[in-house]
């Protein structure tokens, strides 16, 4: 079965286990051949943390509202693979956000959730070349996008296990 590798508390981005199972074969095997499926691995994984996230604005990266519309156009995606519910998908991530969660905010929750959630969003626009930012493929970033809703998990208090039963169950 599918295995996770544990991930350090407090590991920066680019160390952690938990990012690099996009690497994983089997991880990779069951989102790179179709992009529906990948994206909607992806939602289905920022469900699981979505309301968790602040509301008030004082704690959060973005506001509420942001990660809500994201994972709506996503979903508006799915339902329907549009060049104009890609675009919407597009033109509503921010591109401006300075701070990521591996950059000193590894051990706060909901910044692992607006990554998974921006993540979720950059599998629909892979590989599009009109725009500054090229997503990697959309495979990995569906993989990115679990990962990072592992680390929310994780960081909220979910037991290993039970954290990557919810996330390969």
């Amino acid at each position: 079965g599918a295995h996770l590798p544990r991930v350090p508390s407090g590991a920066r981005f680019a160390e952690a286990a938990g990012i690099c199972a996009c690497e994983r074969p089997w991880l990779r095997r069951q989102l790179s051949s179709d992009q529906k499926a990948a994206v909607r691995a992806a939602l289905a994984a920022c469900r699981l943390v979505v309301e968790s996230y602040p509301t008030d604005g004082a704690d959060a990266q973005a506001p509420k509202q942001y990660v809500d519309d994201l994972l709506a156009k996503t979903q508006r995606w799915v339902d329907n693979p549009s060049n104009t519910n890609k675009e919407a998908v597009r033109s509503a991530l921010d591109t401006t956000r300075m701070l990521h969660a591996w950059q000193g905010h590894a051990e706060s929750a909901h910044f692992w959730i607006l990554e998974a959630v921006d993540h979720a969003s950059l599998a629909v626009w892979a590989g599009e070349r009109s725009s500054y930012i090229i997503p990697l493929d959309f495979g990995t970033c569906a993989a990115r996008s679990i990962a990072c809703v592992l680390h929310a998990l994780l960081l909220q208090g979910t037991a290993e296990a039970h954290a990557v039963d919810m996330l390969t169950g």
